[in-house]
């Protein structure tokens, strides 16, 4: 069994350091190394009890949790745990695992620290991983186009590509159109979940709810959120059987 983690908690409101901790005892594997009311305090507990992950607040009296990323350098993962939705951009900027609004819902804890502890155990030499490769329950960053947010890569039903660039379709129906290549995305996302069906469409294949065969040489692949169905080739519908056997 792997060690548990080193957590730290950063607020400057009692209950609601009270509030992280009892979601926390519902996630279970990790260790509540100390707590902080400050940027002083937390910087400090950094120092000296090195947390594998700190659960910081944005808005402290007279500081913020920016501040103490400035202060400190340590190989710590940084969630942030606010009550405040506007710091999200700037969140990303600092590389934070993830961005969570309080209430905090022990169910989104968990995958941020299940994130965290993949990062923990991952090996930086290895020669197969791809390094910009992305998990089933990673956030990556969308900018482009009329909103900047976070996307979570499993709410990606499908990717067509479109001209020059490709168009994302989410789970909530929305689209989000980014510069980035069909091929690209193909090395990136990851293959238990994803898998290129046509040289212009990638798949989750999670969220396919039907494959019906055409009276040509091709195949039907049916998603939630599109009421025309997505053409499979039967190359790669062969390439996808021998893949998922």
């Amino acid at each position: 069994m792997p060690d548990p983690l080193q957590i730290l908690i950063v607020d400057d409101e009692r209950l609601a350091r009270r509030s992280v901790r009892s979601a926390l005892e519902e996630v279970g594997g990790v260790t509540v190394a100390g707590e902080a009311g400050s940027v002083d305090a937390a910087a400090e507990q950094i120092r000296t009890e090195a947390p594998d992950v700190v659960l910081l607040d944005v808005q402290m009296r007279g500081e913020t949790g920016f501040d103490l990323l400035d202060r400190v350098e340590a190989p710590m993962q940084v969630v942030f745990v606010t009550a405040h939705d506007e710091y999200a951009v700037r969140a990303f900027e600092v590389n934070a695992l993830d961005y969570l609004l309080k209430p905090v819902d022990p169910d989104r804890l968990a995958e941020a620290l299940q994130r965290a502890r993949k990062a923990e155990t991952a090996l930086p030499n290895d020669e197969e991983a791809t390094p910009d490769a992305f998990q089933y329950d990673d956030l990556f960053f969308y900018e482009e186009g009329r909103r900047p947010r976070f996307i979570r890569i499993r709410e990606i039903v499908f990717i067509a590509a479109a001209g020059n660039y490709t168009e994302l379709h989410l789970t909530d129906g929305d689209t989000a159109l980014t510069s980035t290549t069909l091929s690209n995305w193909t090395d990136r996302l990851p293959n238990a979940h994803f898998a290129r069906i046509h040289r212009s469409t990638i798949v989750n294949v999670e969220h396919v709810t039907d494959v019906a065969q055409t009276e040509g040489r091709s195949y039907d692949v049916h998603v939630p959120t599109r009421e025309a169905p997505l053409v499979m080739s039967r190359r790669r519908a062969r390439r996808l059987k021998d893949r998922l056997a």
